[in-house]
């Protein structure tokens, strides 16, 4: 069992490292971006469950797993362990939220059950529940997520898996406000900006020093039992975030104690909202076709929605996470751009007749 769940936990972190990697090649928005890739897997999880044949072990496999039989057993005890501190608050939630003509498999909701799922299938439009799966999505999250979905994001849906978790924590050395210096200059390749900077101020600091950037490491207050940390990547001057990201993805670095004259962490709150179906197919992730393992009817992934916010101030962290697959009997056609810039032919046409009565080429 030890070996399945460092399979999965190596997944995860995997996962979390290639999506932000993908985002950040869409552009770094100002304020910057955020995954909770265990939010992620959890949901691909749910949906695991849902697929028949090899698009299930396909995406078992992707999470760890040659196959689906231990999947929820192996995820539970990660999850357990992740609560194992007195002093940290980590919890998850999941659901399932679908219209009422959306009849759930027997097999599917005791799926559902061994993670601990709510099923609420009361809606005779899933768009007519907006309200209540927006409520729950902030209550499972202390309010940290607030209208997740849109009327537009449900329009034409029947159902949608959720997962939502929350972290909170305190610093193990927290940083004195009276420190914390407004309005401190931060620069950005693009522009420069103003944040509000915490410091610390000849204290030891665990600190990892490479060639191309400095990474420290924050402890918060835990137990024996557990260990949860901040960890922060400075690139060096003239080296970029792309640059060092793939050298992250082999795991965390050693740290020794060092005494830093003084050490600057901005304080921020940062929220994210991100469709992710497409980076997720891209790390190849079985999304598409019929999930037919679910309830009645086609259940076709339509999009996958992940919400981050993180609040870091001179007391510690709270974190919340929530991950949003929204299925549709059938995904509509699309065509992402259709400019007519070039050359082309048009008609004018009598319908009833099917007759052209004017025919012609534009050209400019």
């Amino acid at each position: 069992m030890q070996k399945s769940r460092r399979a999965m936990i190596d997944s995860v972190n995997h996962l979390g490292w290639e999506i932000v990697t993908q985002l950040c090649a869409r552009g770094v928005p100002p304020e910057g971006t955020c995954v909770s890739a265990l939010s992620i897997a959890i949901a691909i999880v749910m949906l695991a469950g849902g697929a028949e044949g090899t698009p299930r072990r396909q995406l078992c496999a992707k999470l760890g797993f040659q196959s689906p039989d231990n999947i929820c057993t192996v995820l539970l005890r990660v999850l357990t362990a992740l609560k194992g501190s007195d002093a940290i608050q980590f919890r998850s939630a999941n659901a399932l939220f679908a219209q009422k003509d959306n009849i759930i498999y027997a097999d599917y909701a005791h799926y559902l059950s061994r993670l601990d799922a709510t099923i609420d299938s009361d809606f005779p439009k899933l768009v007519d529940g907006l309200e209540r799966i927006n409520e729950w999505v902030s209550r499972e999250t202390d309010g940290l997520i607030k209208d997740m979905l849109t009327r537009g994001a449900l329009e034409g849906s029947q159902m949608v898996l959720i997962n939502t978790l929350v972290f909170k924590a305190a610093w193990e050395g927290p940083f004195d406000p009276k420190n914390t210096v407004k309005d401190f200059p931060f620069h950005r390749a693009d522009r420069a900006s103003k944040v509000d900077m915490m410091f610390h101020h000849g204290q030891h600091i665990l600190v990892n020093q490479q060639a191309d950037y400095t990474a420290v490491r924050l402890p918060y207050t835990c137990t024996p039992r557990s260990e949860w940390s901040f960890i922060a990547y400075l690139p060096h001057e003239d080296i970029s975030l792309n640059d060092i990201i793939p050298r992250l993805k082999s795991g965390v670095p050693m740290f020794s104690k060092i005494i830093v004259d003084t050490f600057g962490l901005p304080k921020f709150n940062l929220r994210t909202k991100d469709r992710i179906k497409d980076i997720l197919q891209n790390l190849g992730y079985p999304l598409s076709g019929n999930f037919s393992a679910m309830g009645t009817g086609r259940n076709i992934v339509d999009n996958v929605l992940h919400c981050v916010t993180i609040i870091l101030d001179e007391k510690g962290t709270e974190a919340a996470a929530a991950t949003a697959i929204i299925m549709k009997r059938n995904r509509p056609r699309r065509i992402r751009s259709l400019i007519f810039d070039r050359p082309f032919v048009f008609s004018i046409v009598a319908e009833d007749l099917q007759m052209a009565v004017f025919t012609g080429v534009y050209s400019a």
